[in-house]
């Protein structure tokens, strides 16, 4: 979707030709690709888009050859054997922090964007293992406007925000809505475990296993945030800042499973 993008945004970007990356594989390769993962396509006309390759085209493959792996050094997040994702998403937003009167910053929540990458996670031309890291090799208003822009196409299947827990009342808890039925299908969630993410030098936020809350997991029972990009906040925070808030921008893969 990045790494190999010829975006031209005429009507979108005042006529702007921005063209970041190898050239995009030839058509014909892609369509090949997604035929053979069983995707459906959908049009751009009107995006003011020649071209977002090789993720636009895709959505909704099959997952049944999909297999999540995890740091082999650890034991703290795991796959249950055997189990398959029911969606595989790339987060895009921010990792929201508040400053605390002990002069460090306490987490407030997260505010993303999903996109479909089940189309891309066999990808031949290895575009899935690194979408994250590709993406903030944009220079920010250029990744600001392909987030936008993909924001208004099928590959955006769902938000991710945080809300009040809604079992206990007290405290706030992700939660991951799909965009479709208006998100009446959603999955209320609880840190289970996390490792530090394994890149990164500590730039990186952790990777996650969130498990659903009781009676609220309808999109699914279990979710992994893996191959995180950035999120961290700054190590300290001065007086003046106390009780301000900020947002560090980020992206992570997500595995839904049942």
């Amino acid at each position: 979707m990045f790494k190999q993008l010829l975006l031209l945004t005429a009507s979108t970007l005042v006529g702007t030709v921005l063209v970041l990356g190898a050239p995009a594989p030839a058509p014909d390769a892609n369509s090949a690709f997604a035929a053979s993962r069983g995707g459906r396509g959908f049009p751009l006309a009107g995006l003011g888009i020649a071209a977002i390759s090789p993720m636009i085209p895709f959505i909704n493959c099959p997952l049944n050859d999909a297999t999540l792996s995890l740091p082999a050094d650890q034991t703290t997040i795991a796959v249950t054997p055997g189990a398959k994702p029911v969606a595989v998403a790339l987060g895009v937003g921010t990792q929201n922090y508040t400053c605390t009167a002990a002069g460090n910053y306490t987490s407030a929540g997260a505010v993303a964007t999903l996109f479909d990458l089940s189309c891309l996670v066999n990808d031949p031309l290895g575009h899935f293992a690194t979408i994250q890291e590709d993406l903030f090799k944009l220079p920010a208003p250029a990744r600001n406007a392909i987030v936008a822009l993909a924001s208004k196409t099928p590959l955006n299947i769902g938000a991710h925000y945080f809300v009040a827990n809604p079992v206990t009342g007290t405290g706030i808890s992700p939660k991951f809505a799909q965009a479709a039925n208006g998100g009446a299908i959603f999955t209320v969630l609880g840190k289970k475990g996390g490792i530090k993410a394994p890149t990164g030098n500590g730039a990186n936020v952790d990777w996650l296993q969130l498990a659903a809350l009781q009676g609220f997991g309808s999109w699914a029972q279990t979710v992994f945030r893996v191959d995180t990009k950035l999120g961290q906040p700054p190590a300290s925070c001065t007086s003046a800042q106390v009780n301000t808030t900020i947002t560090v921008p980020y992206a992570a893969k997500y595995w839904f499973f049942p």
